[in-house]
């Protein structure tokens, strides 16, 4: 899994958990517009940023990187 992959299955999660973009970045420390480049591919996720979110998110990080077949 490459790292455009890991962003698309995490902002795929943040949308259907109905989580904003800014409140991901509030709770890593990160001004939106860093969150933004990190789900647009522009920066690499970090494996603490990972983990925080898939926390933040209340799942594991092996739930975190995989989109499922459909929507709950």
């Amino acid at each position: 899994m490459d790292n455009e992959e890991l962003v698309t299955a995490i902002k795929w999660h943040r949308e259907n958990l109905e989580i904003k973009a800014k409140d991901v970045a509030a709770m890593l420390g990160h001004v939106s517009s860093k969150y933004s480049k990190i789900e647009n591919g522009e920066q690499v996720i970090t494996g603490v940023e990972l983990v925080k979110i898939a926390e933040f998110f209340g799942m594991t990080v092996d739930e975190i990187v995989k989109i499922p077949d459909r929507k709950k």
